[in-house]
């Protein structure tokens, strides 16, 4: 009986930590909105750099979330109207 009280807590645990640690494009956005404009560009190109990489050996998760972070520092690129980006 003991054995498993203690496996269902783990099993609980695993499950409320799993669903908290993924941000939403609102939460990377308040991560970053204080990043001014080179900041944020120079941020956008080094993730576009590692994306690929990135995306190669990510879970179905993970994938989700490099997604969300991206689309959430282009989007922040596009509200604060920053210059345009240089292609590199």
């Amino acid at each position: 009986m003991f054995i498993y009280s203690r496996l269902f807590l783990l099993v609980i645990g695993f499950i409320f930590t799993g669903s908290s640690s993924a941000l939403t494009i609102k939460q990377y956005s308040q991560q970053y909105a204080l990043l001014p404009c080179t900041g944020l560009e120079s941020r956008i190109n080094s993730f576009e750099k590692r994306l690929p990489m990135m995306l190669s050996n990510a879970s179905k998760k993970e994938k989700a979330e490099l997604k969300r972070e991206d689309e959430a520092l282009k989007k922040l690129y596009k509200q604060k109207h920053c210059h345009k980006r240089n292609a590199q």
